[in-house]
């Protein structure tokens, strides 16, 4: 099992968000980090091979984060809706 730890911007980013959404967001999170193979639940982002970044789709919304197999974390940098959120990273 992973552990699924936030950024200061994610936290941000979710408190901004519906908390009926907010709800979904972290349910989905939890439901990633209880996953044997979470690489295979998420999608690769193109251009970021020193530090491949991935991401989860949640409806409308995407969570884009970094999983780290040595220490079982998921690292949540940002959450927005799934037009924005990529021109940020």
């Amino acid at each position: 099992m992973y552990t699924v730890q936030l950024t200061r911007r994610a936290e941000k980013d979710l408190l901004d968000l519906p908390k009926k959404d907010a709800r979904r967001i972290r349910a989905a999170l939890n439901e990633l980090a209880a996953e044997q193979n979470p690489q295979s639940c998420v999608k690769k982002l193109k251009g970021h091979e020193q530090v491949p970044l991935f991401s989860l789709g949640i409806g409308t919304y995407r969570a884009i984060l970094t999983i780290e197999n040595g220490i079982f974390v998921i690292f949540v940098i940002t959450i927005d809706h799934r037009g924005p959120v990529y021109r940020n990273v």
